[in-house]
């Protein structure tokens, strides 16, 4: 028969270890969107402010946050029309974001 001494302690502290772990992925997902929705802002066009007002970032669940702007208007400049060109804001903003996360993790 083998025994393994210590098993119980050894769980207890990877189970401590992955909370840990996704209290940081927590903490640095929060700022990750807080500094999405700065940059977004500061990106987008400004003529009233309304656009860049209506940058919001909210959580929906443990670790998944929106980052979007509700002015009506808003996909139009995003994305552009056939008479207006796109002006890429939010996307400018968030491959920003991602690369300052890459070099964190």
């Amino acid at each position: 028969m083998i025994r393994v001494l210590g098993v119980e302690r050894a769980l207890r502290g990877l189970a401590k270890f992955g909370e840990d772990a996704v209290k940081h992925v927590e903490k640095m997902l929060a700022a990750a969107a807080v500094e999405c929705m700065e940059r977004a802002r500061e990106n987008a066009p400004v003529r009233t402010g309304r656009l860049r007002e209506s940058i919001t970032v909210s959580r929906h669940g443990k670790l998944a946050y929106v980052v979007e702007a509700s002015a009506p208007y808003a996909g139009y400049v995003e994305f552009g029309t056939s008479r207006q060109r796109p002006r890429r804001y939010m996307q400018t903003a968030l491959l920003q974001t991602l690369q300052t996360l890459r070099r964190q993790l």
